[in-house]
């Protein structure tokens, strides 16, 4: 089972990667649909939109990941919390559900800042009133005046009045920070326990230096040393990961998720501090003997690392 791919690509001289979750269907293996949205200052997203054509030959990891329907241990309603481009994996959950005719039953909730964001509208909108299990539900926090759904944050009390019963369902949720932030307390008041709610890693957070437990002392404009086991060094910013000053530097380790989920970007610390969000994987072992996720660890120190 897979959930995204890894684009591995060499841009203005920086090799880089960058994962996108697949929203094809899951049994459609004769290519994989992705999803590209545009960010600010995204070195990769961007460059895919403005300067790929048809025809032009990418490189990518095979289908890997974990963020997906297991009917072992998950119940057959399935609720759906997105925000933005996290929509990409239910979109493939929910055309593999209608394209194989599966018995699962889908309540989608998607958040979006205002409703000309939404990804996949048209589409989801038809599949809903298509189908008597795939129940869609937009929510804007910004509307325009004509919207007449939801609108505000996707809250507990919504889902609930929705849903019913929370004993025979399963819980997934994907999307930026501020959607976790924000909804899986709302899901916890509901008595959700956080280990019952399935969660996609999606990226370290944009602004680092706002994330609970960033030392007071940093700025987010510091720079700090990074004195490599080869012997090079270079400054790194403290509001970028690791990995991306690495990769700027020309000093490039393998990665697939950066999320700091698949551990292929490990380095170890030698000498001096990261900061790494609360909640990133990393094994026991590693804690102990100094290695981190490059993709999710921010100088606040100056560093030595052996990669």
């Amino acid at each position: 089972m897979w959930k995204y791919i890894s684009f591995f690509l060499e841009i203005d001289g920086i090799r880089t990667s960058l994962p996108f979750s697949i929203s094809s269907q899951h049994n459609q293996t004769g290519y994989f649909d992705i999803t590209v949205k545009r960010v600010e200052n995204g070195l990769v997203s961007n460059y895919l939109l403005d300067c790929v054509n048809r025809g032009v030959e990418l490189v990518s990891s095979g289908p890997v990941g974990n963020f997906y329907f297991n009917p072992i241990i998950h119940k057959n309603t399935m609720v759906c919390i997105a925000g933005g481009s996290g929509i990409t994996p239910f979109m493939s959950m929910i055309r593999e559900i209608v394209d194989c005719g599966l018995d699962r039953t889908v309540h989608l909730f998607f958040g979006n800042r205002s409703d000309d964001d939404i990804i996949f509208h048209a589409e989801l909108t038809n599949l809903s009133e298509r189908f008597d299990n795939i129940n869609y539900l937009p929510v804007i926090e910004d509307p325009s005046a004509g919207f007449e759904g939801a609108c505000g944050f996707v809250t507990g009390q919504l889902i609930r009045e929705l849903i019913g019963e929370i004993a025979d369902k399963s819980f997934f949720i994907c999307g930026p920070q501020g959607l976790y932030d924000f909804c899986l307390p709302e899901l916890e008041g509901m008595g959700i326990p956080r280990r019952k709610i399935r969660q996609e890693m999606y990226g370290a957070p944009l602004n680092i230096w706002e994330y609970p437990g960033w030392p007071q002392a940093v700025d987010a404009d510091d720079t700090f040393v990074v004195k490599l086991s080869d012997g090079r060094q270079f400054e790194a910013s403290a509001r970028e990961s690791l990995l991306v000053a690495l990769e700027k530097n020309d000093a490039v380790v393998p990665s697939i998720c950066r999320s700091g989920e698949c551990s292929m970007c490990r380095v170890k610390i030698l000498s001096g501090k990261v900061f790494q969000p609360a909640g990133v994987p990393v094994r026991k072992s590693d804690r102990q003997f100094g290695y981190v996720h490059a993709c999710m660890s921010f100088p606040i120190e100056n560093l030595e690392v052996l990669i």
